[in-house]
Order: C-alpha cells, then sequence, then structure tokens
C-alpha cells in the first residue's frame, strides 16, 4: 500500500504558517518578479481566479476582494518542505520525495490500518510543523496521486481507493485529470471517446500502447491497481543544471550584466558541488527586450572545458570570457542565465598528464569553493559572497513587493 503526501496550498500554507492572521483569509503567492499566481488558498480557488494567471490581470480585482497577495519566497518554503520530508520519513523506510510538496511512502507492516496509519502522519505534521496535508492511500503511484487530490474535497483529508470504489472514482475523474496524462493526449483521447478514466481502463491494451506508448500502457496498468511504477528512494545525479533570472530592471553596461550573471553562477555551482560533480560545458544565455513590447531575442554560447571543473573561480571566469563574446551594447537586457552539464563525478576526472602546477591550482580553488559552501550551508546561504555582488545586487534583483519578513527557519519537536 502506498501513501501520496500533500501539502495543502503549500506556499499559501508557509505564509500562514509564519503569519497566523492570514488563516481563513484569501492568499495568493507570486511568482518570481510578482508575475504570475502560483498558489491559492481555498478561499481564492472560489472565486475562479485561475492557477497562472498574471497578476497584473487580476491586481484590481483581488484588491477589491480582500486578497493579501505574496510574493514568492523560496528559501523559505524549502526549509519547511525540508522539515516535512524529515517527518514524514520517520513513518517508513521507503519514501519518495516527488515535489516540494509531496511524497510517496510505502506504508510498513506495521502500519496496520491504513487509514488510521494516514490519520496519524496528517495529525502529527499539522500538530509538529503546522501544515496541513492530504493523503491519497492506493496500490498505485497513479491511483494514489488520484487519491490525494480527491481527499482534499473531504473533511478527513484521507482518500483510500480499494477494489470496492475504484470504479467509481475512476468514472467521476476526467481524462485530462489523470496523472501522467497530458493536454494534447487528453485531447486526442477524447476524440476517441475516452472521457474519464474509467473509459481509459476499459480500452484494449494493445490500443492504448499502439497510439500513446509504453508510457500510456503504464498509466492504463496503474489505473487498474497493477503498480507498474517503482519508488525512486534516490534521486538519481541530474543530467544539467540550470540556473536564470529575469531581473528586476533592464541591464544594459556588461558590467551589470556580468555580475548579473555571476550571480546565477555561482548558484548552479553550489548545486554542482552539492552533488558532487564536475561539469564539462557551461553555456551561457540572456534575453533582450519583452515580447509584448516589440524587438526581443535570445544570445548563447557555451563552452567546452579540457577537464570538467567544479570551483566557483573558474566556471565564473569562463562565463564570463562567454558573456563577452555575445554581449551587444545598445540591448535592453531582461534574463539571463547559465546551464552547466556534461558531468564527471568529481573524484575521478580526467586529467592532462604534463601540467602538474595547475592542477595544484585549481585544487586549492575547489577546496576553498567547498569551505564557502560548508560555512553557507551552516550559517545562512549569503554569509560569504563577492562583495561585488553586495554592491551591485539591488539593480538585477526581482521585484517582491509583497515579500514577507525574513524566516527564521522552524524545528522540528522531537
Amino acid at each position: 500500500m502506498l501513501a501520496l503526501c500533500d501539502c495543502n496550498n503549500f506556499f499559501v500554507s508557509c505564509e500562514r504558517l509564519y503569519r497566523p492572521e492570514l488563516l481563513g483569509r484569501p492568499v495568493v503567492v507570486l511568482s518570481n518578479n510578482d508575475g504570475c499566481i502560483v498558489a491559492r488558498s481555498n478561499e481564492v480557488k472560489a472565486m475562479g481566479i485561475a492557477m497562472g494567471q498574471p497578476y497584473f490581470q487580476v491586481q484590481g480585482l483581488l484588491r477589491r476582494k480582500g486578497v493579501v497577495v505574496c510574493s514568492g519566497n523560496l528559501v523559505m518554503y524549502k526549509e519547511i518542505s525540508e522539515k516535512v520530508m524529515k517527518l514524514l520519513s520517520r513513518f517508513t523506510d521507503r519514501m519518495e520525495e516527488y515535489s516540494i510538496d509531496e511524497a510517496f511512502l510505502c506504508l510498513p507492516a506495521s502500519a496496520g490500518d491504513p487509514a488510521k496509519f494516514a490519520a496519524a502522519i496528517r495529525e502529527k505534521v499539522d500538530r509538529w510543523i503546522g501544515i496541513p496535508i492530504s493523503v491519497g492511500l492506493a496500490s498505485t503511484k497513479t491511483l494514489a496521486k488520484l487519491a490525494s487530490e480527491k481527499a482534499k474535497k473531504t473533511e478527513s483529508g484521507i482518500l483510500e481507493i480499494t477494489a470496492g470504489n475504484a470504479r467509481g472514482l475512476l468514472e467521476a475523474t476526467e481524462i485530462g485529470d489523470v496523472w501522467g496524462i497530458g493536454r494534447k493526449t487528453a485531447e486526442q483521447l477524447n476524440r476517441h471517446g475516452v472521457l474519464n478514466a474509467a473509459h481509459f481502463t476499459d480500452r484494449d491494451p494493445a490500443w492504448v500502447k499502439k497510439r500513446f506508448t509504453v508510457r500510456g500502457l503504464m498509466t492504463q496498468i496503474e489505473l487498474k491497481g497493477q503498480p507498474c511504477l517503482p519508488l525512486v528512494t534516490e534521486a538519481a545525479p541530474p543530467k544539467s543544471i540550470q540556473v536564470s533570472r529575469t531581473w528586476g530592471n533592464v541591464l544594459e553596461s556588461f558590467g551589470d550584466v556580468s555580475l548579473a550573471m555571476t550571480d546565477n553562477v555561482l548558484k548552479a555551482a553550489r548545486q554542482l558541488r552539492q552533488n558532487g560533480l564536475a561539469a564539462g560545458v557551461i553555456s551561457v544565455y540572456m534575453r533582450y527586450g519583452y515580447r509584448h513590447h516589440g524587438e526581443c531575442g535570445y544570445l548563447t554560447r557555451d563552452l567546452i572545458f579540457q577537464s570538467p571543473v567544479l570551483s566557483d573561480f573558474e566556471l565564473s571566469y569562463a562565463a564570463r570570457l562567454l558573456i563577452q563574446e555575445i554581449f551587444q551594447p545598445g540591448r535592453k537586457y531582461t534574463q539571463g542565465g547559465v546551464i552547466l552539464c556534461r558531468f564527471t563525478d568529481a573524484r575521478f576526472r580526467q586529467r592532462e598528464l604534463f601540467d602538474e602546477k595547475y592542477y595544484r591550482e585549481r585544487s586549492k580553488l575547489e577546496r576553498f569553493s567547498h569551505a564557502v559552501d560548508e560555512i553557507n550551508g551552516h550559517f545562512g546561504e549569503r554569509v560569504i559572497y563577492p562583495a561585488s555582488l553586495a554592491v551591485k545586487e539591488k539593480i538585477w534583483r526581482p521585484n517582491r513587493k509583497h515579500l514577507s519578513e525574513k524566516w527564521e527557519g522552524l524545528e522540528v519537536r522531537s
């Protein structure tokens, strides 16, 4: 038996955890640069305001309805997510962290009644951390995902899919609402008369595989209650790392663009080292102009390292060289990003035979970068970072006019 634990309106719940005065009030959370709505409280959902809707389109409506607007604070949300996941892991030996606010748990043999076990999970997460969750119980991941969505509409916040109620729940689920069925696939299925999940399970497996590949067949099998998708208890190393930002102000000078991009590089480099990897390729890209203001385009360039690197200095230096090659004076730059890829295990890297001096210097730079990571990890993300970024950061910092005060962290009670 699997349980999918899904934090309800997670970003909104995080804001309410830190600001109890928001409980019971309509709340929305905005994306980077206060662009779009990325989280809504139940009160806002009842108003018909859609997920992903641009903020400027509904700003007046939100004001008239008394909706509290919060700028997204991903650092705070990640901290709370880590606490939730740590607590959930105490209930099982096998758990998959599916997203920042969702986790699949394999119920242990000692769990007893699944519904009571789920109730214990909900009660402990709510009491110890203060985040409400819904729990979907089923024999497969796809059914557990379906159960968790429907559990949000129940008073108990728990729903178990069994052989007795599965058919009715599948008939009540539109095919487009099934986990793993995208919009275009749903449209194709609708054209063939497949309107809900029950219709999909009734179709011949050979027909499903022919038209919707093995992935579609796996979804059908899972909906029938037969496990096809295993729990991923250990995250696979990333194939690439990308960090991009839409800047709060238009950047025009090479110096400002270079520093803003360096900020992205440092974030990507930290992720690289956290995964124990070294990068063989670095790519940078910059966007100038806005689509709705006429001229808009992207400039991009990449560089292949002779030997994979991981230090802040080497990656920042390489990024600066690439920016010099593609920077065009007179452009108004609005976004920039960096991509690291072609990874190698940092412990086992191919090196040149006759350049010992370079590798000694590189080793010093890498030890320095690791030391900075350790200090920032212990005392805070921005304790040590380049002074040039501290002076100029306000120029490209995203617009977050509705940001809550600094989050101080939350300890899980033992």
